[in-house]
């Protein structure tokens, strides 16, 4: 059968066939060299997924399931890699490992360089079909404060023990710039963890406090 193809094909799935961007049938079409009748999978990105055929620019809808959200609703809030290649590399590694959701987080010693949400979120987006994945993370918009986080969020410190399981079934964990948190910048009574003897960079640092919180 060859590469099948996963789309990215956003809800309410309403018709027998549904619709194709222009870029992804140019895509499937031009690139792959695809013909009607191919194969394909696909998802809305909020756990339901189809088996279909290619035909013109849809997808003939074929048999269809739900598949489980992640055990663990987590959130990544990040202070922003300046570079964007580093940005992006985190956004597609956190998609890929099923994080639920993206924060950037404004802190004193990061960069104020806003990372643009409509790039952010179609990495995120392929990264999605890239994996095979069911549930597409939301990069959510606009900056984060670490005044709107509490006690009930995980913070990482260099300088504290690795955390260790049982953890909340929904938790929200922070990762300061390469500079560090400022001393008021973590809120009273939050959990601070640590993830190891070295210093991390940031896109390295979410990545493993995705595994460590989602394994």
């Amino acid at each position: 059968m060859g590469h099948v193809p996963h789309l990215f094909l956003p809800a309410p799935w309403t018709e027998v066939s549904l619709p194709l961007s222009s870029s992804t049938d140019h895509h499937l079409r031009r690139v792959l060299r695809l013909p009607d009748g191919h194969a394909v999978t696909y998802t809305d990105g909020r756990g339901n997924r189809g088996s279909g055929l290619l035909n013109s620019s849809t997808v003939e809808r074929g048999s269809e399931s739900s598949v489980p959200a992640p055990r663990r609703d987590l959130t990544i809030a990040v202070a922003p890699p300046h570079d964007k290649d580093r940005a992006r590399f985190l956004v597609e590694k956190l998609s890929e490992l099923e994080v639920r959701r993206l924060r950037w987080l404004r802190t004193k010693f990061g960069t104020h360089r806003l990372p643009d949400s409509i790039k952010a979120n179609a990495w995120a987006q392929a990264a999605l079909e890239q994996s095979q994945g069911s549930w597409l993370m939301n990069v959510e918009d606009g900056w984060a404060q670490t005044t709107d986080m509490g006690s009930d969020d995980w913070f990482a410190d260099v300088s504290a023990a690795t955390p260790a399981p049982p953890f909340p079934p929904a938790l929200t964990v922070a990762i300061g710039p390469e500079g560090g948190w400022d001393t008021d910048e973590i809120p009273d009574g939050a959990v601070r963890f640590g993830l190891g003897r070295t210093v991390l960079r940031v896109e390295t640092a979410g990545l493993v406090a995705a595994v460590r919180f989602l394994s």
